[in-house]
């Protein structure tokens, strides 16, 4: 291993916090394997991006930039801004930001547009794309948009889809796709939290946590307002500390009536926080009302009841124990918060290692 080591690079292409949080399970065990690691930045979240990558203690020697960035996007006409000077980078410096040895693959994670940028790029300077999480699909093209055309298109250029179960696995292979299909047996977003211990231990009261941040729900004002009064009718019981993604931030600074509805004593707003301090929130927390597809997940991994405040998920886990899909239905809500501890679970023993299959399989 330690021959064939010296001649293989990794370069992982990554652009937000969640991809970075997802994937780092893989860099840090690439890096002790004596791979040659690269871990380039697309710039679609420089600040928290940065902010995480400390958080995880990662060597910034192995960081590199494909190209310039203003900071954070908080606006889709932002992100949309950025994707189409991404697209643009030439093959020659995409192929500069990279670590080149005789083996050389481009890793990619998920569903993003730094996942699709990375894809697109790697395909233009002839080199083979791994896609971590590949297979995951809703049944709508545009439901979550952009997530879902990203990774379906992803699945078109990729060279190893690593598959986080079988069900993924079959829709990589309904779809016909290209290359090999591995099933990881897990998400490497496992891996991750369990080598991430999490900050603040001392938890002083109980509270609910609330982390909202998919444009497709701040953009529409009825979901918008179902999640406002779920924020605030969970506040009625117990202390909410709501954590802000810069897209949420930006809502709130722009709509004076929400944030009024959110200025409550029982209510604390806090600005988006490194992973090791989220997932000690997490930990001690009675629950989470999300809209994320990783919070699901997390919450599946520790047993934690969860509120999903979405339409559809491609995710399956802890959907038939302790997470709970709303599609907005206001009776399922009611239900959910009546009594939230009714969706507690035992927490998932770790049993296989989910990057460990990823590089052997490599």
């Amino acid at each position: 291993m330690a021959a064939d080591a010296k001649n293989i690079s990794l370069n992982f292409v990554t652009g937000t916090a969640a991809e970075l949080i997802k994937i780092y399970p893989v860099i840090a065990m690439a890096v002790a394997r004596g791979y040659g690691v690269r871990v380039v930045s697309t710039g679609q979240s420089r600040e928290n991006f940065l902010m995480q990558y400390r958080d995880l203690r990662l060597d910034e020697s192995l960081l590199s930039a494909m190209m310039t960035s203003e900071g954070d996007l908080g606006q889709a006409s932002s992100a949309l801004k950025w994707f189409f000077r991404a697209l643009f980078v030439s093959p020659g410096k995409f192929r500069s930001s990279l670590l080149v040895r005789e083996k050389t693959f481009v890793v990619v994670h998920g569903d993003t547009l730094s996942t699709l940028v990375g894809s697109l790029l790697a395909r233009r300077a002839g080199f083979p794309i791994v896609h971590v999480e590949a297979g995951l699909r809703s049944p709508s093209l545009l439901n979550p948009f952009p997530e879902e055309i990203n990774r379906r298109w992803v699945s078109k250029l990729a060279t190893y889809h690593m598959a986080p179960d079988t069900t993924a696995e079959m829709n990589l292979k309904r779809a016909r796709v290209k290359g090999k299909v591995v099933v990881t047996r897990g998400n490497t977003l496992l891996d991750a939290v369990t080598m991430v211990d999490g900050v603040n231990a001392n938890r002083t009261s109980a509270y609910a946590l609330v982390n909202i941040h998919r444009f497709e729900n701040l953009n529409s004002s009825s979901r918008w307002s179902v999640i406002l009064d779920t924020v605030a009718r969970a506040a009625e019981k117990t202390k909410v500390i709501f954590v802000m993604h810069p897209q949420t931030r930006h809502k709130l600074d722009n709509d004076a009536a929400a944030l009024a509805k959110l200025t409550h004593p029982n209510i604390e707003l806090r600005d988006r926080m490194p992973f090791s301090e989220f997932i000690g929130l997490l930990k001690r927390a009675d629950y989470l009302i999300s809209d994320g597809g990783s919070n699901q997940e997390e919450c599946s991994y520790l047993g934690k009841p969860c509120l999903i405040l979405r339409e559809r998920t491609e995710r399956t886990e802890g959907l038939d124990t302790c997470c709970l899909l709303t599609r907005f239905d206001q009776k399922l809500i009611d239900g959910f918060l009546a009594n939230p501890s009714k969706y507690a679970a035992p927490a998932l023993a770790n049993s296989e290692s989910p990057t460990q299959v990823i590089l052997n399989s490599l």
